[in-house]
This record gives structure tokens, sequence and C-alpha cells, in this order.
């Protein structure tokens, strides 16, 4: 992990913070005054990787007033950039959030998110990227402020936790969990493996019995099979029987059904008769009145054509008369025109002549208006003249006040000059010349002549100054009074052209009379003498005359009505004669055909009678037939049960032995395959031993300790003059003369080995820093590492003059094994000694950084 680019927003000492850019920089100290935020920005760096600082809650973080912090870390891992942004809300219960993004190094193309659907998801995949999580980040790569002998105070347990997580060993805690899952699984499956064996071998033990069931089961399915053929052949033979007389019943039936047919045909051919005796008395008492219905229809016709050719005059008069309508509408409709044009150009007349008589008033206030313009015409003049006086009047006093201030200081020169003169004893004070006594009277009286001269020349200019100051306020009252005359101006324009309007109104309405009192003279002789809709007049003349040539007579109308409705039965009785005479033939030749066909039915009726009772006969013997077939099909059935039953007994027993055949093979797999599962439990058993901290993560730790302490050695011996060392044991015995695991830390100097508390802070330090490098380094080296970058956060401060050269000189050393390393120090004589400084400094709006 690289760091590239740190931004922040209300975090800690910080309000708003531009983007510190790390780009370039390979070592370089973050330099400061304490608490003016140099901590603050490694704080922001891991509480944006892994939500973690030194306060021990997140609102603790957020800027003093502020309700919400935020914190953009962008950094280099691999060939990606990834972006980190965290945020916080208090407000309420609290809300976080957590982004992560990424994209190509060299890429600009937009960022890619990789955040999670949760933020506890999202973490998890950010420690998968650096492959660590905050407390082993803080025990090698980064010396925190106060928390440098982070690793060194550890119970030795938790040292061999955190060597685990630098060397990456928790991929063998995760291989030891996997063996053990899965020896684990092997021995369940061999449990379940002989389980299934002793049922197998319960269920080979019931074979023989099976052997016996299946002849068993044989020898009932044949004899049934035997038993149910012959029944089924009787079946047979009855059902034959039975088909035969159900024939005939149903030949019965037919026979029934066509008997009550032929008696239905007879009722109704009887009716039929009756019907048609009867339409024939009827058509002989009507053909006997033939002469009067056809002297009656005569008569009937006759009217009819008489009430046609009055409807032909009625539906003319009608027509005529809706045409009088209409013009007597239009007529109506012209004369309400001409009434309501008339009415319109009277009231418009009104209208002009009370316009017109406004005439000479409007005149009258439109002079008097303008006269009041002109006298305010000639006081804005007035008010501009005196505008310019302002104006010089100010720029007099200005030019006044400007000699005075020159004058002022030119007697406070020449009264400085005067005092150094009346100081001297012989030297002159301003140029260094020896002075005589007279050429010091001279001198004073010289300046006290030119100081009179300007005192005078004050005195007058300020009496002008205040001249002008009562002048200007004269004219500023004078402007005052003039500026209120005048405000009534626009009052006036606006009435002056509401004047000019009304009056021109008044003229143009004066004209306009005229001409509507002529209109109206007009209009009044038309409605007089009726000159109005000429043309509907004469058409209306015309069409009365056509009204009254037309001869139409109502009451000869209502008489033919009458007389049409007494012989409104006359049609009918016409109509029945000509049926009559019509069909009266064909009902004597239906009557006749009736007679024969009543013959016909009455002679085949009595053939099928006879037939039907011969069938019946034959039909006694169904009953008992019935009776047999119902008993045998109860005996096949039954058959057919008992054998299906017998051969599902077969079947099972056949499919029992099938099974206990395929168990027997099945026996032998199961065999091989818990001899397999037996040795697999074992091989996994023994990789969960190799996995384990006893096994190759402690060959590995082993092999690692060498190069921590030759490392270490190697920055203690340049910080000390190789006074100190110091030595890992990985082994110690217990009172009982055991071996265990263990990662003590023995420290030696020329006084022999010391407990860790025994040393001072500076020596205490060095060999922290210098387990913490090792540490960091080897982070640094190991295969698939994140880390590739340092950070020291104190130590200085616990160093001598010569303590703190070497400690430079020592990261000076390893520059070269980092990408990047911070130094964060407020001492004034290191911030010189790194390439590269980042300054830390408040402002009033919070915490601010210069690179230099």
């Amino acid at each position: 992990m690289i760091p590239l680019k740190l931004q922040l927003r209300n975090f800690m000492c910080y309000r708003e913070l531009e983007p510190l850019d790390f780009s370039g920089i390979h070592l370089a100290c973050l330099a400061g005054d304490n608490g003016h935020g140099k901590s603050a920005l490694l704080d922001a760096i891991t509480w944006a990787l892994w939500g973690k600082a030194r306060a021990k809650r997140d609102d603790e973080l957020i800027h003093l007033g502020q309700t919400e912090m935020e914190v953009e870390f962008e950094f280099a891992l691999g060939q990606n950039h990834y972006r980190v942004i965290r945020k916080r809300d208090s407000r309420g219960r609290g809300r976080s959030s957590l982004e992560l993004q990424v994209r190509d190094g060299d890429s600009l193309l937009p960022w890619r998110p990789l955040t999670e659907p949760t933020k506890r998801q999202t973490q998890a995949r950010i420690n998968r990227l650096l492959r660590m999580d905050y407390e082993t980040f803080i025990n090698s790569a980064f010396l925190l402020q106060g928390r440098a002998d982070e690793f060194t105070t550890k119970t030795a347990a938790e040292r061999k936790r955190v060597l685990g997580e630098i060397l990456g060993l928790s991929l063998y805690d995760q291989y030891e969990e996997r063996a053990k899952q899965r020896a684990r699984a092997r021995e369940i499956e061999a449990e379940q493996i002989v389980a299934q064996i002793r049922e197998m071998e319960r269920e080979l033990g019931r074979k023989p019995a099976y052997e016996e069931e299946l002849k068993q089961a044989q020898t009932d399915v044949e004899n049934l099979n035997v038993a149910l053929r012959e029944a089924e052949d009787e079946l047979r033979r009855l059902r034959e029987e039975w088909k035969e007389l159900d024939l005939k019943r149903v030949q019965i039936e037919e026979l029934s059904a066509r008997l009550a047919q032929g008696e239905r045909e007879l009722a109704e051919i009887g009716e039929q008769m009756t019907a048609c005796e009867s339409r024939l008395a009827e058509y002989d008492a009507v053909i006997k009145d033939q002469k009067l219905i056809e002297d009656a229809f005569a008569a009937l016709t006759a009217a009819r054509q008489l009430h046609e050719a009055l409807n032909d005059k009625l539906a003319q008069l009608v027509k005529l008369n809706e045409r009088r309508g209409q013009l007597e509408a239009a007529i109506a409709e012209a004369k309400h025109a001409l009434t309501l044009e008339q009415r319109l150009c009277s009231e418009r007349v009104g209208e002009l002549l009370a316009l017109a008589q406004e005439l000479e008033s409007l005149e009258a206030e439109l002079g008097r208006v303008r006269a009041e313009m002109e006298c305010l015409a000639l006081r804005e003049s007035e008010r501009g003249a005196k505008q310019q006086e302002i104006g010089k009047l100010s720029n007099e006093r200005a030019s006044l006040k400007t000699r005075n201030e020159q004058l002022r200081s030119e007697m406070d020169s020449l009264k400085e000059k005067s005092g150094l003169l009346q100081a001297a004893e012989a030297d002159c004070p301003l140029c260094g010349q020896g002075l005589s006594e007279e050429d010091r009277v001279r001198l004073g009286e010289q300046f006290t002549s030119e100081m009179a001269e300007n005192d005078a020349l004050y005195q007058a200019n300020q009496a002008r100054i205040e001249e002008l100051v009562a002048r200007r306020r004269a004219l500023e009252q004078e402007m005052e009074a003039l500026g209120r005359e005048l405000a009534t101006k626009g009052a006036l324009q606006k009435r002056e052209a509401t004047l000019e309007k009304s009056l021109a109104e008044a003229k143009g309405a004066a004209e306009e009379l005229v001409k509507q009192r002529e209109k109206l003279a007009e209009l009044d002789e038309r409605l007089t003498a009726g000159k109005y809709a000429e043309t509907e007049h004469a058409e209306l003349a015309e069409l009365l005359a056509q009204i009254e040539g037309l001869g139409y007579d109502s009451k000869e109308h209502d008489e033919v009505r009458r007389y049409l409705k007494a012989l409104s039965r006359v049609e009918e009785d016409q109509a029945k004669l000509t049926a009559a005479l019509d069909r009266v033939d064909g009902e004597r030749a239906n009557l006749e055909r009736l007679r024969k066909s009543k013959a016909r039915w009455q002679e085949t009726l009595a053939a099928d009678l006879a037939k039907k009772e011969a069938l019946a006969q034959e039909l006694t013997r169904l009953p008992e037939l019935a009776t047999r077939l119902e008993g045998k099909s109860r005996e096949v059935d039954e058959l057919r049960g008992k054998e299906a039953r017998a051969r599902q007994v077969l079947g099972a027993t056949r499919q029992k032995l099938d099974y206990c055949d395929y168990l027997t093979k099945e026996r032998e797999k199961k065999l091989k395959q818990g001899h397999r599962v037996a040795e697999e439990k074992a091989i996994y058993d023994e990789l969960r031993l190799a996995f384990g901290k006893k096994g190759l993560q402690a060959m590995i730790i082993e092999s690692a300790i060498p190069e921590i302490e030759d490392e270490a050695n190697r920055l203690l011996a340049r910080m000390t003059d190789g006074r100190m060392d110091v030595r890992f044991e990985t082994q110690r015995e217990t009172l009982k003369g055991d071996t265990v695991e263990t990662l003590a830390i023995k420290i030696s100097d020329e006084l022999g080995s010391r407990s860790y508390e025994l040393y001072s802070g500076g020596e205490s330090f060095r060999v922290n820093f210098a387990i913490r490098i090792a540490l960091s380094k080897l982070l640094a080296r190991r295969a698939g590492a994140r880390l590739q970058t340092l950070v020291l956060d104190e130590g200085f401060g616990t160093q001598d003059a010569q303590g703190r050269e070497r400690l430079v000189e020592a990261i000076n050393s390893i520059r070269e094994d980092f990408e990047k390393i911070l130094v964060i120090t407020h001492i004034e004589e290191l911030k010189d000694a790194f390439p590269v400084r980042i300054d830390v400094f408040k402002t009033p709006q919070g915490s601010q950084v210069a690179i230099n």
C-alpha cells in the first residue's frame, strides 16, 4: 500500500483541507508545533482504511461544532489505484458509510465501484486487499504516537500472533481449519458407511425366506389363471345370449314408439278434418253475400279518392303557412334590428354630447398645468447651478485641507529641528558640521519665523474651510427645499398627459356628434315609413293571395274522414270474400286427402301391434338370464382381483430378491469406500498437525527470527555504537522440564542482559525502533506484500543530540527498503534533515498543510 492522495473535511482539527498529494515523495517529515494536527493526518489514513484511530468513538473525531466528517484516501496497490471514502454523521443515532473504488494505475478512466452491500463486507474486502488489519499495521509499519513499544510490551502469545500476521501465517490457520473440517467429514462418512453395511447384512439374511415366498407365489398365480380363463369363457357366452334378447327389447321399444306416433298422427288428422270442414262452412256463408260486399267496396274506393285530393290541398296549405311564418319572422327581426340600431345611436349621441360639453374646462386646466411645468423648469435650472457651486466648494475645501496637512507636517518638522538645535552642543544635529552661537541663534530665529508664517497661513486656510462648510450647508438646505418643490413634477407630467388625452377625446366627440345626430334622424324616418324588409313584405302579399286561391275546406275534409271510418269493415269483408273464392276448392280437395291418410294409418297400426305382442313373448327369459350374468360377472371380478394380488406378491418377492443381489454388490463397494475414507481421514489428521501452530508455522517463525534479529541488531549497532543487541527466544523450559513455544525478547548491553523495564526511555525507544523497523522490512519483503510504507510518529524527543543524529542515519539507511517513509517531528533542528518537509500549521479556519 503506497499513499497517493489524502483529502479531509471536518476531521479533528481540519475543517476543509485541500488534497494532500504524496506523489513524488519518498522520504519526508511532517513538521509543526504540538497540537497543530500532524498525527491527525495519520489518524485520517487509519480511520479511512480500518475505521479506527486514537479516539474511542468516531464522533470524537468530528471537528468541533460540526455534525459530519469525511475522509477520502487514494493509494496504489500492485498495478491498480484504489480510493476509500468513509463518512460519519453524528445527528440522531448517527450514520456511517464506506465506499471502495478502483481503476487502472495508468488509466484516466472513471473509478469503478467495489463497494459491497454492507459496510462490514466492504471493510472485509479492504482487509483482504491489504492482507492485514489495524492491529498488525500499528505493530509493524506504523510507530503510533505513544505506542512505539506496542510489540515489545505484548505477551509472547500476542507477539507470535502479530508476527504470524506479518509472515502471512493466517493462511496456514485456514489450511489447518480446512484439514480439521475434512477429517471430521471423513469420520462422519466412515460412521455412515459402517451403519449402511450393517443394514445391508440384515437385509441379506432374509434372502432364503424370500426364495420360498417366490415359489408359493408362482403356484398361486398359475392356479388362479386357469380358473379365471374358464369363468371368462362362460361370461362371454352369457353376454352373447343377453345381447340377442336386448336387441329384441330394443325392437319392442321401437314398435311402441311407432304405435304412439301413429296414434298421435290419427288424432292430428282428425283435428285437421274438423278444421277443414269448419273453414268450408265459413267460405260458403261469405260467398252467399257476394253482391252486397262488392257494392260497399265500390263506395269506399270513391270516398278514398276524394280524401286523397283534400289531403293534397292540405299539404300545400301547410307549406304556404310555413313560408308565411318565416316571412313574418324575418320582417319582425328586421324591424327589431332597426329599432336596436336607433336606440344605440341615441345612446351614443348622449355620450358624445357629455364629452363635448367638457371641452372648455379641459382647455383651461391644461393651460394652468403647463404654466406650473414652466415654473418647475426654471427651478430645476436653479438647482443645477447650486449643485455646480457645491462641487466647486468641495474641491476648494479638499485643496485647503491638503495644504493644511502639508503645513502641519512642515511645522512638526521645524519644531523637531528646533528641539534638536537646542539640545545640540557644538555640531549641527542635521548635517554634523560645527555650529557657532550666532549660527545657532540665527537658525533658531529662522525656524521660529517659518513656523509663524506657516501657522498664520494654516489659520487662514482653516477659517476659509469653515466659510466653505457654512456656505455648503446653506446651499444643501436650499437644494433640499428645491427638491421638495420639484418632487411634484412627475405628478404634473402625468396630469398633463391625461388632460391632453381627454381634450383630444372631447374634440373628437364634438366632430362625431354631428354625424350621429344625422344618422339618428334617418333611422327615425325609416321606422315611421316602414322602410325595412321590403322584399319579404312583397313576397308575403303574394303568398296570402295563393292561400286564398287554394280553396281548401276543412269541414268537407272532416265529413269525408267520418264517412271512411263508417266504411272501415267493408275492406275486411271484401278480403274475406276474395279469400273464400280463392280457397274453397282447395279446402274440399284437402278434406278428401285427409280421409285417405287416416285409413292408411289405421292399417299400419294393426300390423305393428301384432309384431310387438310376438316379441314380448320371447322376452320372458330376460330376468333369469340377467341374474345368471350378474353372478358370473362377480365371480370373474373376484378371480381377477385374486390373480392381480397374487401377481403383486410375486413381483414384490422378485424385487426383494433383486434388491438382495444389488445389496451384495453394494456391500463390496461400501467396504472399499470405507477403507478409502479411513485413509483420507488419516491424511487430513496429519495435515492438521502440519499446518498447526507447532507445525509449519513454528518452522516459518523459527526461520524468520534470525532475519529479524540481524536487522534489529544492525540498526541497534548503528544507533548505540555496538553497545546493545537483542535476541528472540522461541522456546523455554517449564518447571516440569517440558519445552513450550514462546516468543521472548532478550536485551543486552555492555553491562549484560537486563529486563526491558530497566532501560532508559531513550534506550528502550532505540530497541523498540530497531525491532519495529525489522518487522516493517520483513512485512515489505514477504511474498505477496501489500505494505511498502513506513510511518514514525514519535521517538526523537527521548533522544539526545547524538541519539537523534544516529536515528536519522538509521532512517536514511533503510530508505531504499520502502516506497515511502513519513517521519513526524516538532523539533526544529530535525526539520531540515529530510529532503521533503510537510509543514502543518493552524489557521482560524482549521489546520492546513504545505509541502516544501
